[in-house]
């Protein structure tokens, strides 16, 4: 965000702006979505605000150039997940929660939004030289920026001047220097938005400069025109229309009631039509906002501590899911998806420890903490080293303050003019994991220092994930170490093993030769049995030379923790429509094994869900335990047992369960897959069961933990 547009809209934070309530209650799974439903990406289309929050996150993924507005919106769903989008719709909740409905003026702006986004689509499937989606995002976007400069007090003023939006345009030049189209292109980010930036900046410019604009630009003055953002009356709009886009007036007028007719269906499944004020399609639009853009910062709507505490909660809760470190999502870009989303937090530059608990170096293309190294303890620094190293922010304002500073940290910040920085730092368990520096306009500080909760809930989750992620690459190392060393020791003793046997073959092929002679009849024979002792003598110096190395399949499963979370689930899917109580008795020293965590939980749901057919209508109990060192075959193993007390299965079930292919007529799936994942990490599984005594399935599982270091022998 540019100086200019950080200034226009003062303190309101774009996270903090409101969002369609639908859109929110649906995506936190407190409403049930009306008619078919839709994918969530197709849900969050429909709210201006939530795209162009998703647009700028977007920045945070690495993409390819010329990747779509609509793939970007899909692609940051893809990375941050269900979770992240949660997150997102925490604060549009309890806006919304604290209304008795939808304010007018906001449901009138989001009416007028969908049926200029609607337009444009229509115009540009009619057109053929745009993208539809784009076109139909640029059209969602074009007033985008009006509830945010209507949080500015002078703001509201223009608002009551302005008879409809083109004169409110114009007052706005005037009064603020910028119009809110203008600052819509400066909200988006100016390396690939392009066309779509000019399609907002432009859309109240004189349509008779539109001669030579790309399409896009020509068919979202045209949308904004027909959706009643323009002066004059409908038969002006029709032709103002026709001249940019060029289309017949017939084909124009069936893009402009296919647009009304599916704008009023999506507002009827946003439940934003208003019967008493129901929307005349093309009438001018007047942008009103008669409620505060976020109840959540107006003293006037006081606190109330328990539905802060419910919503940190959930924020936290969720943040966890998104910046979990799997190897699939990687925590840093997790924390920038997430920061940007949620607080609007521009890129930032990210500083990893270099030496020590206080010395820090910028990422260099690696990856690696090798650039620019920054110096908590440095003497310069005064306050700021130890503040940071408490884990609380820091703030430069300006130039002139870094100026104060040290050349190195100097180095490091480089503020411009009118830019501030922010250093966040990452803290759990009392070390500094990473330092966060967002460079910023001035102006966009006020609002981020009223979000202290949820910068401090977003680095405390980060530092915890980058925490974990330590803790797994340490014995992930001390892991591959220890496959390192027994691979080496069982490839000795291989070796050993087959020395001798390979030594006589080879002779007696030698000797048989000898005794036979060059011309003997079984010369080829020898040959073929020579050439392959060869081969298994370089086969085993291949499998000297190739140590293992781990996979990110494999990883350290805490088992009693993982139960917890899949009765969890399955009491919410399955069990509590059965009536089925659960008992859990959990041996608290059982310690993490080094099982894949997939596996396992596809293993254990299973067996779970098993176990729930063969309890009646009539409700039942199922108790679940695990223990530490069962002894089977003379080697510990960590034990998994899950006891129905339902009506029990016969011989002939029990087998059939077990079965590899479902026998005919059998529609339930059988625990064939469970018992070879079983098998292939070295457990086992066992099922005993009678009729109307219940079943119980044993779950055998190798006992391998983090190899002990051993103690160092006394001099």
């Amino acid at each position: 965000m540019s100086a200019n547009a950080a200034s226009a809209i003062e303190c309101a934070v774009l996270s903090g702006a409101p969002s369609v309530p639908v859109i929110a209650g649906t995506a936190l799974g407190l409403r049930s979505p009306q008619g078919e439903a839709q994918p969530l990406s197709a849900l969050l289309r429909a709210d201006p605000v939530l795209v162009l929050r998703v647009l700028r996150a977007s920045e945070a993924l690495e993409h390819p150039n010329g990747l779509s507005a609509a793939r970007r919106i899909d692609a940051v769903i893809d990375a941050g997940g269900q979770a992240l989008i949660r997150a997102a719709m925490l604060d549009t909740h309890q806006w919304s929660s604290r209304l008795a409905g939808v304010p007018d003026g906001f449901r009138r702006y989001w009416s007028h939004s969908l049926l200029t986004a609607e337009t444009a689509r229509e115009l540009s499937l009619r057109c053929g030289n745009s993208d539809p989606d784009e076109a139909y995002i640029a059209g969602l976007l074009l007033d985008v920026a009006l509830p945010l400069l209507s949080v500015n007090p002078p703001y509201l003023d223009l608002l009551a001047q302005g008879h409809n939006e083109s004169a409110l345009a114009s007052l706005e030049t005037a009064e603020l220097g910028v119009s809110h189209a203008e600052l819509a292109a400066d909200l988006l980010p100016a390396g690939w938005a392009g066309e779509l930036a000019d399609a907002l900046r432009f859309h109240h410019a004189d349509a008779a400069l539109f001669q030579d604009a790309p399409e896009l630009l020509r068919i979202a003055r045209a949308a904004e025109e027909l959706a009643g953002g323009g002066s004059g009356d409908a038969m002006q709009h029709a032709a103002l229309a026709h001249a940019l886009t060029g289309l017949p007036m017939d084909q124009l007028n069936d893009a402009w009631q296919t647009a009304c007719r599916r704008t009023q269906s999506r507002l009827d499944a946003l439940q934003l039509l208003d019967p008493m004020a129901p929307m005349i399609a093309g009438e001018p639009y007047r942008p009103f906002f008669e409620v505060s853009l976020d109840p959540a910062f107006n003293p006037a709507n006081g606190n109330d501590a328990q539905q802060s505490l419910l919503l940190d909660l959930a924020r936290s809760g969720l943040l966890a899911q998104v910046l979990e470190p799997t190897a699939d999502n990687d925590v840093l870009r997790a924390y920038r998806l997430a920061g940007a989303l949620l607080l609007d937090l521009p890129m930032p530059q990210m500083l990893l420890p270099a030496h020590g608990e206080s010395r820090f170096a910028v990422l260099d293309e690696a990856g690696e903490p090798g650039g620019i190294q920054l110096d908590l303890a440095h003497s310069g620094l005064g306050d700021i080293g130890q503040q940071l190293l408490r884990g609380l922010p820091w703030y430069c304002e300006d130039a002139r303050q870094a100026s104060r500073l040290p050349i190195s940290i100097q180095r490091l910040l480089r503020p411009a003019r009118g830019e501030a920085c922010l250093m966040l730092p990452l803290l759990g368990d009392g070390r500094v994991e990473a330092l966060a520096l967002h460079r910023m306009p001035v102006s966009a500080l006020s609002g981020l220092r009223k979000r202290a909760a949820g910068l401090d809930a977003l680095t405390s989750a980060t530092a915890r994930a980058l925490r974990m992620q330590r803790v797994q690459a340490r014995n992930l190392g001390e892991l591959r170490s220890s496959m390192v060393e027994q691979y080496a020791a069982h490839s000795r003793q291989l070796r050993a093993d087959l020395n001798t046997p390979l030594g006589l073959l080879k002779h007696q092929v030698k000797s048989m030769r000898l005794k036979m002679g060059a011309d003997s009849m079984l010369e080829s024979e020898l040959s073929v049995f020579n050439d392959q002792v060869i081969r298994i003598d370089s086969v085993l110096h291949q499998f000297e030379s190739r140590p293992p190395d781990i996979t990110a399949a494999a990883q350290w499963t805490d088992i009693n923790q993982l139960i917890e979370q899949i009765m969890a689930e399955t009491d919410e899917r399955t069990f509590r429509a059965r009536s089925i109580t659960t008992e859990l008795h959990l041996d608290s020293a059982l310690p993490p094994l080094h099982l894949p965590l997939s596996a396992m939980r596809d293993i254990v749901a299973a067996l779970l869900t098993v176990s729930a057919e063969q309890i009646g209508s009539g409700g039942g109990r199922i108790a679940v335990s695990s223990a530490d060192g069962v002894n089977w075959n003379g080697v510990l193993h960590a034990e998994i047992r899950i006891r129905d007390f339902g009506r029990g299965m016969d011989a002939a079930r029990v087998a059939a369960l077990f079965a590899s292919t479902a026998g005919e007529g059998q529609a339930r799936p059988t625990l064939a897959h469970a018992l070879a994942q079983i098998r292939a990490l070295g457990g086992s599984l066992s099922c005993k069961s009678a009729i109307g005594q219940g079943t119980v399935f044993q779950l055998l599982l190798p006992r391998q933990t983090r190899r002990r270091v051993p103690a160092a022998l006394p001099a």
